[in-house]
């Protein structure tokens, strides 16, 4: 495991893996580099600062700057006394338009090479993304292969795609055998590699990840996951659901506590109870709603309680009149799941990031419920209107949405961080893609 400190050039201001020269300008570097220098980060070490974001932060003040073409200013490092916290949004520098491209160009070539070409594609599209994102004027970049990516998952169909494709075909080749065995051991297959999977992609995923010259790693074990998987689908079974907030919990704190940025790790100190109460809002939305409706309609109907009351009740709302009340009743009723179901998605993320932090800086998200909604809706009505071409406005919105609700704050202390490089096999992703069971700090 190789330890190097990354170090600001005070020429060129751009970040560098090397003790002793910039590799950029052949500046001489130390580690007082950083402090000496009186700009930190000159806009110039985007490369691309004609780039327009609609997300843009005052690292000073903590506000939103509007639509200026400079990225938020990084910050000095804060001294113990100091009363000021310096803010920092991650900014997306990309444009629906120019993914728009590369998504196009990757169908093409997939549809050319029969799939093949698609592995190369995701790679160019991940690239995008991570080299348009920024924080604190330092961009993030994406080393994946698609090379790696088809060598994943080859071994991935291996490990599971044969094996569980020879057990459909058992009940057809002997059918002296009940189709419920093959069913069953087909079943654990896919409960026991999930959490292989998971671990598997978010190893992969962040090894080839980096901020500025800095890799991110993730240090879990399958093992532990596998503990906690087990027993959390277990628990959740056996509680009919309710134990659910607690196992989400569990992942949540497994897969954050065990991410690093060199040798910088995240935390996560939320708690179960939390998430069942957030649950708990969600549910009880549905159910006050639908027994409002209900009352009201019974209500309006006029009919007493007796022992008649349900036939009577039938009755009535078979009358050709009472078509618009049930109609009214069942809109309310759509409108209160779907409000119900954004505001559980909101606010699970908020308390997700809320409760997680760098280092000693903690996240914030700020997003309501309305937010989504309008999120959403719009982003539905894009794909519907476009026959789906809109999906990569569809995608930077998304972005641009979390970053401009999303803050960290200071200290970074970025100067700090050293590099703590960790190798990781594509196959878990791979895996994962059977499943769908990937995991995103987003």
């Amino acid at each position: 495991m190789e330890l190097t400190s990354t170090l600001i050039c005070p020429q060129c201001t751009l970040y560098s893996a090397s003790e002793a020269t910039c590799s950029n300008c052949g500046a001489s570097l130390s580690p007082h580099s950083l402090e000496s220098s009186t700009d930190l980060i000159s806009s110039t070490d985007l490369g691309d600062s004609n780039l327009e974001s609609p997300i843009q932060e005052d690292s000073e003040q903590g506000s939103s700057n509007g639509h200026n073409n400079q990225p938020p200013a990084s910050e000095p490092p804060q001294t113990a006394g100091s009363s000021s916290i310096s803010k920092y949004h991650p900014i997306f520098w990309g444009q629906g338009q120019t993914l728009f491209g590369i998504f196009i160009v990757n169908t093409f070539y997939t549809l050319l090479t029969l799939g093949i070409y698609s592995f190369w594609g995701r790679v160019r599209i991940r690239q995008y993304l991570s080299n348009q994102t920024s924080l604190a004027k330092i961009r993030f970049s994406y080393h994946g292969t698609g090379m790696e990516l088809l060598k994943g998952s080859l071994k991935a169909l291996v490990i599971f795609g044969i094996p569980y494709i020879f057990l459909s075909f058992v009940p057809i080749i002997w059918e002296q055998i009940p189709s419920w065995i093959p069913n069953a051991l087909a079943g654990l297959m896919v409960l026991f590699f999930i959490p292989v999977a998971v671990v598997g992609a978010q190893r992969y995923r962040l090894s080839r990840t980096a901020f500025g010259a800095i890799r991110f790693s993730f240090r879990g074990q399958v093992k532990t996951y596998m503990k906690i998987w087990f027993t959390g689908t277990f628990l959740t079974f056996m509680t009919a659901g309710v134990y659910y907030p607690f196992f989400e919990n569990t992942r949540r704190e497994f897969l954050t506590s065990r991410t690093y940025l060199g040798n910088r790790h995240f935390s996560y100190k939320g708690a179960g109870m939390d998430l069942l109460k957030i649950y708990g809002k969600a549910l009880g939305l549905i159910a006050v709603t639908a027994l409002v409706t209900s009352l009201s309609l019974i209500g309006f109907s006029g009919i007493d309680f007796g022992p008649d009351f349900q036939s009577s009740l039938t009755v009535w709302f078979l009358e050709e009149d009472q078509k618009p009340w049930l109609l009214t009743s069942l809109l309310i009723n759509v409108a209160a799941a779907m409000w119900a179901w954004f505001y559980l998605q909101v606010a699970k993320q908020r308390y997700f990031w809320n409760h997680s932090t760098f280092g000693n800086a903690p996240f914030q998200f700020r997003a309501s419920t309305w937010n989504l909604i309008e999120l959403r809706v719009t982003n539905f009505l894009m794909l519907v209107l476009t026959f789906g071409l809109a999906w990569s406005w569809v995608q930077v919105r998304n972005l641009q949405f979390l970053y401009y609700y999303l803050e960290l704050s200071g200290p970074l202390d970025i100067y700090q961080i050293e590099q703590e490089a960790l190798d990781a096999s594509p196959t878990g992703e791979e895996l994962a893609g059977y499943f769908d069971a990937g995991f995103d700090l987003g």
